[in-house]
């Protein structure tokens, strides 16, 4: 992370994000200009005082209402967000709402169908399913946020975002064709692993090929560390590191990666039966049979998994940048982070794909005061502010996405270990990221949650050698087969 470093691809079409290095100084959070005109003149020809920065009227209260998912990103740093400004903007006041099970919290008030009492500005983490907010988006629900691209934001020397998040606008996902939430972050997963374990046992620690990644498994598990783990009751972790990114690799490595991109963005099936997908399914399958996951997989918990990294009882993770953050107050003071990629094919020069996932963002409910609307957007761009940014990568122990943020290498400084393994690996690699969550068309029939949660599912006994993953990718592709022809 030190002098240049090029954070490639939140996504995998056109999405490079470079981090360049020119000098920034701290500066007060006031744009040269707004693209949010505000009146001067009230009803009458009253003069009204309005913010220079967005136009908004100074001397109106206006209280919103915020739920924030307290995930293992902490709150540290929205609380910073929040209160520098409220502190710039004392006329608008926020009432926040943290939690956990931020989405059942929400699902209540949508259920309850009263306006008023429903959050102003809140979490777009709604639980498992993705129909719920599509659902949001058509009916009206929630406003579209695409319009802040081209809003400068207020520490951005006449910038706007677009130009201050590299290629973020184009990794966005969308509900119905629109963006609805702006993510504030972005997370790369992969393996984290104990480094102190690595460099006392002369492991490698960037295997280059699949056969080197396989005797890397094979010298852990001789030394009786076991060599993976992830956690059984969350299987989908076990994605984080062999998931959507190696079978964008195994495209790539084939030839198809134009056609696979285009065939997952637009879910063209088949999907789980597509070589890529078989490809991936019989790795973790050639893994398990060697016992690379620790037994009882299924009974561990997220934390319980990360808690046998750091003891030394394994000697990697399958997980995002964010472990650090989350397991801060069980970390040994020997402890130090790495990070790498599985490599998925045979040749030392094959680019390696991470899984980019930017951060979730937060929606806006249409049926409040206009007033209260323009608030919360600009509540949202602030959280762009680069202040706000070194707080989120400092306390969250995930990357910012504001692409001037390497230029200080005060902030640089302050980045925790673990993402910095990531920025580490990254400079010292050919990589690639790939986003499982963007693709342009999103399915509301039950059968493609079904069909999702059932390989999920099934990865428990396909990591533990048992079963064969072809018949169950085969029943996976019929339930997506059927939520594809229902879209239809």
């Amino acid at each position: 992370m030190k002098g240049k470093v090029k954070i490639w691809g939140l996504t995998l079409l056109a999405i490079m994000l470079v981090i360049s290095l020119a000098a920034c100084g701290s500066k007060e959070k006031t744009p040269e200009t707004s693209s949010t005109p505000g009146a001067t003149t009230g009803t009458g020809g009253t003069e009204t005082a309005v913010y220079e920065e967005n136009g908004l009227p100074k001397d109106e209260k206006v209280t919103l209402k915020f739920a924030y998912w307290e995930n293992g990103n902490g709150r540290e740093w929205v609380d910073y967000a929040l209160k520098t400004f409220q502190e710039k903007f004392p006329n608008v006041k926020i009432d926040t709402t943290y939690s956990p099970k931020i989405d059942t919290i929400i699902g209540t008030k949508l259920a309850a169908n009263n306006d008023e009492d429903m959050f102003d500005v809140f979490s777009t983490y709604l639980g498992a399913s993705a129909a719920l907010g599509i659902s949001l988006a058509q009916e009206g629900k929630i406003i579209s946020q695409e319009d802040l691209w081209d809003r400068k934001l207020y520490d951005g020397d006449g910038k706007t975002l677009r130009e201050l998040t590299t290629g973020l606008d184009k990794a966005t996902p969308t509900l119905i064709g629109k963006q609805y939430g702006l993510p504030y972050g972005q997370s790369v997963t992969g393996l984290f692993y104990n480094k102190s374990l690595f460099e006392k046992n002369g492991w490698n620690e960037n295997p280059k090929t699949w056969a080197e990644f396989n005797t890397l498994v094979d010298t852990i598990k001789a030394a009786n560390v076991i060599p993976i783990t992830f956690p059984g009751k969350y299987p989908g972790y076990l994605q984080f590191s062999m998931g959507t990114n190696q079978m964008y690799a195994t495209a790539d490595i084939s030839g198809n990666l134009e056609k696979f991109n285009d065939d997952y963005k637009q879910y063209k099936t088949p999907f789980y039966m597509s070589p890529e997908s078989i490809n991936v399914h019989n790795k973790i399958f050639e893994l398990g049979k060697k016992k690379a996951f620790p037994d009882g997989v299924a009974a561990l918990s997220h934390t319980q998994s990360q808690m046998q990294l750091l003891q030394g009882q394994a000697a990697m993770a399958s997980t995002g940048e964010w472990v650090q953050n989350e397991m801060k107050d069980s970390i040994p003071a020997d402890f130090k982070w790495g990070f790498m990629l599985i490599p998925i094919g045979d040749n030392p020069d094959d680019v390696k794909y991470y899984s980019s996932h930017p951060g979730a963002g937060h929606y806006i409910w249409a049926a409040k005061p206009e007033l209260n609307k323009k608030w919360a957007q600009e509540f949202l761009l602030w959280m762009y502010n680069l202040d706000v940014q070194q707080k989120f990568a400092e306390t969250a122990g995930s990357l910012p996405v504001r692409a001037d943020f390497m230029n200080d290498e005060a902030m640089v400084a302050k980045l925790q270990e673990a993402p910095k393994a990531v920025l580490e690996y990254m400079k010292n690699n050919k990589v690639k990221g790939a986003s499982p969550g963007l693709r342009d068309v999103t399915l509301t029939d039950p059968n493609a949650d079904k069909a999702l949660k059932f390989m999920e599912e099934a990865l428990i006994d396909i990591s533990a050698g048992k079963q064969d993953p072809l018949p169950k990718l085969e029943e996976a592709e019929k339930m997506l087969q059927k939520a594809v022809d229902a879209q239809k």
